[in-house]
């Protein structure tokens, strides 16, 4: 038997948190400490195996750490407790003791995920290998893998998302973030996360967002082999009034080209720009020489002001089908609460005027309407919408009706009865994880941009 005064909690121990132990003091009470703790010398700690003392040995007034029995031990000096029996032992190394807690918390599932996370990184650091953990621990080597994914991450940022009840932080989550390779993407994604939903979501644009810039770089490669430069940073502010006109233009959902001619002339300037949904060829118009009064140069920057607004509308339109797309599909996990969504969703759909039409769900697969698509593209098309539940019908049908949404009055002011219409629209998609991107796209769409003129009276 050891004091308990003399028994401490080792310092690597996975489990850094050993619950509450009030029920296992009072059995403690009642019959004492069953089962030996295992525990080992001071020395242990810092020793090498062969200059540790023996077991047999070692004075049981000495000091020891715990390797298994942390709660056993935590309830034994809550119950008053004085000794404890305990085994022995020594000659035993740090990878050796790291080993024995992992095993004996992980057989008695103790150890949350990221315990686990930081026992693995942390025998990891001490010379093991994936495969001699897996051999130690029972683990699959799948397993260790994502965990040790895990202890890639910010700690501290991991333990707050995963204590916070409306998070519901998930290893389905989890497993999401190690599609991006860059961990500080993964911090940046798990901090700015709202929610589950929103962590997956945020994960997918990310991917998408690679995706996109890897065709359009494909896509720049081509143009420049054939002499076209990128746009001036001036182009940005300029496209939307009559100094530049386009030549032709990439879209990012169709397939990359095997090559591209353009029929431009021998001296003609070509530029490119990536708009972001298409890569935009372009060239400058020749240049007018007139001096417009103070009453055209402001509608003509109303023109260019509406013109803005409606390219982060068409975006946002993209975004949100593929949004939608990854829902139906399966990417995003379904709400359990289905009826909150439908009440949502028929308010939402109201709101936006949306006609129940068959076309628009076939459409929405196609991205064309039925009679443009070939037998084998009608086919698929048909399988993928005969698929649908009500509750995802009723999210195409909604995109559908929220597409092209005009918020722009012929005056340049602001559609209110479209906007909240809109806005009731992605307060749906909110509880499936939808942002918006920046605060640009959301002033936008709920009408306090600065684009937008101020109506007359107010």
């Amino acid at each position: 038997m050891i004091n308990v005064a003399n028994i401490y909690p080792h310092p690597d121990n996975p489990r850094k948190d050993v619950g509450d132990v009030t029920e296992l003091a009072e059995s403690i009470k009642k019959q004492g400490v069953m089962q030996n703790l295992t525990v080992i010398p001071l020395p242990a700690l810092t020793e090498e195996p062969e200059e540790q003392p023996d077991a047999d040995t070692e004075s049981l007034s000495s000091d020891f750490h715990v390797i298994i029995g942390h709660r056993r031990l935590a309830a034994a000096k809550l119950a008053g407790i004085e000794t404890v029996p305990c085994k022995i032992v020594s000659k035993i190394s740090k990878k050796e003791q790291v080993s024995i807690m992992l095993e004996e918390n992980m057989q008695r599932e103790d150890l949350t995920v990221w315990e686990q996370a930081q026992g693995f990184q942390m025998m990891l650091d001490l010379g093991e290998t994936e495969d001699t953990i897996a051999d130690k621990t029972g683990f699959s080597k799948t397993t260790i893998k994502h965990r040790l994914n895990i202890a890639k991450l910010d700690q501290d940022e991991l333990k707050n998302k995963e204590q916070d009840k409306n998070f519901q932080l998930s290893l389905k989550d989890l497993y999401e973030l190690e599609r991006i390779k860059d961990v500080e993407e993964r911090n940046k994604i798990l901090r700015e996360a709202t929610d589950n939903r929103n962590l997956v979501a945020k994960v997918r644009s990310y991917i998408r967002e690679k995706e996109r810039q890897k065709k359009t770089d494909a896509i720049v490669k081509m143009l420049k082999e054939l002499g076209v430069v990128e746009a001036p940073k001036q182009y940005a502010r300029e496209q939307y009034g009559n100094k530049w006109e386009k030549v032709k233009s990439f879209r990012i959902n169709d397939e990359v080209p095997e090559s591209i001619r353009l029929k431009n002339k021998k001296d003609e300037k070509l530029y490119y720009y990536d708009v972001g949904y298409e890569v935009r060829i372009v060239r400058k118009k020749k240049a007018v020489k007139k001096k417009l009064t103070p009453a055209e140069q402001k509608e003509k920057e109303k023109k260019e002001n509406r013109k803005y607004m409606k390219d982060v509308l068409k975006k946002l339109d993209e975004r949100r089908r593929l949004f939608v797309m990854d829902i139906v599909e399966g990417r995003i996990a379904p709400i359990k609460d289905e009826e909150k969504v439908k009440d949502a969703l028929w308010s939402a759909l109201v709101l936006n005027q949306s006609c129940l039409y068959p076309s628009r769900l076939s459409y929405f697969f196609a991205g064309k309407p039925l009679y443009e698509c070939t037998e084998e593209e009608k086919k698929e098309v048909s399988e993928k919408v005969t698929k649908l539940t009500i509750l995802h019908q009723m999210l195409v049908l909604l995109n559908a009706a929220m597409d092209g949404t005009e918020l722009i009055k012929y005056d340049g002011t602001y559609k209110k009865e479209n906007g909240q219409a809109l806005m009731d629209g992605y307060k749906v998609l909110r509880l499936y994880g939808w942002s918006f991107e920046d605060e640009e796209e959301e002033k936008v769409v709920d009408g306090s941009h600065e684009f937008y003129e101020e109506e007359s009276g107010t």
